[in-house]
């Protein structure tokens, strides 16, 4: 393969990983919001309702589990086609301004802000630069956590009746 076929390679798979992933998360909402529904749903009634609650919380933590190791996946593999599109912008004959990289070299520009930013941190947490991974990372956690919490509460209740 040539230069320029790799190079096309690997921007078709860094588009290709990046939807993927977003395309992931989104799906992983909807269902997470589902179940939430549903757990929630299960607290309001008596009977065999608690059932569900359980099924409800345990689903959605094995979820939570199941969609962050996914997003690792496609993290690891969106940042290898970043990597490989990177090394073909180093090849290119724009010079570097101030020290900083030439604003037409999108990745390592990109990552050179980044990495700027995440040095300028504040007390006040929304200030603060977060990755993709940190921010879906959140979002797992938080649902996998209503998930955890709706479980015990769904099991409290059936063993307290």
């Amino acid at each position: 393969m040539t230069e320029e076929e790799l190079r096309k390679q690997a921007w078709d798979f860094f588009q290709m990983q990046a939807g993927q992933r977003l395309t992931t998360f989104n799906f992983y909402i909807a269902i997470s919001s589902i179940l939430s529904t549903g757990l929630v749903a299960s607290f309001k009634h008596d009977g065999c309702l608690h059932y569900f609650g359980i099924v409800f919380g345990l689903l959605l933590l094995l979820f939570s589990i199941i969609f962050w190791k996914l997003d690792h996946r496609n993290r690891d593999l969106i940042k290898g086609a970043e990597e490989s599109l990177r090394y073909f912008e180093s090849k290119s004959l724009l010079k570097d301004e101030n020290g900083k990289p030439h604003i037409a070299k999108i990745f390592t520009r990109e990552e050179f802000d980044t990495n700027k930013k995440k040095t300028q941190r504040s007390w006040c947490f929304w200030h603060n630069h977060y990755s993709y991974s940190t921010c879906f990372g959140a979002v797992f956690m938080v649902f996998g956590m209503v998930g955890l919490v709706g479980l015990i509460i769904s099991l409290a209740k059936l063993v307290c009746r």
